[in-house]
């Protein structure tokens, strides 16, 4: 019995996309679960220091005194937790432009690094640190980029391709 011949040639391998989650390597998987524990530790701890420093200031009549500092300090700490959040979200959800934003992301850091060191606050020494540690984060997404961008797809991107008709 022969065999029958099929209706898909060589080409048609190419046209399937891979994913983007497949694309990292294990180690910055690795990463990406820290980040997330550290995020859900972030946020949590944020809120709680958040409602400790609002209980403070109602218990001591003290709103009258710093208004703008506690609402500063209220936007600059959910700012902080909605940074990180979007930062480990659009790279599990595989999010087209979270490598660049990771990219932005960095260079404020690096920014934040100079100023605090130039003002001499001592945070720019745990900057370094925290430099060392996000270096092989950072090349590993150096690494897959292009590819990141030009050629694999989402998870969902890729249902939705299977989904639809020719």
């Amino acid at each position: 019995m022969s065999e029958q011949p099929t209706i898909f040639d060589e080409s048609f391998d190419e046209g399937l996309k891979t994913r983007r989650f497949s694309l990292m390597p294990l180690f910055l998987k690795i990463y990406l679960v820290i980040f997330t524990i550290y995020a859900v530790y972030q946020v949590f701890g944020r809120s709680y220091y958040m409602y400790k420093m609002i209980s403070f200031y109602v218990k001591n009549n003290l709103f009258g005194v710093s208004d703008l500092r506690i609402s500063m300090m209220i936007v600059r700490s959910f700012f902080g937790g909605a940074v990180i959040v979007i930062t480990v979200l659009s790279l599990w959800l595989e999010w087209k432009w979270a490598i660049r934003y990771n990219w932005g992301l960095l260079l404020y850091w690096i920014a934040m690094s100079i100023v605090d060191y130039t003002a001499g606050n001592g945070y720019g020494v745990y900057f370094g640190i925290a430099a060392l540690l996000v270096a092989p984060y950072y090349s590993m997404l150096f690494q897959i980029q292009k590819r990141w961008e030009r050629d694999a797809v989402s998870g969902r991107e890729l249902k939705q391709t299977l989904r639809s008709p020719l």
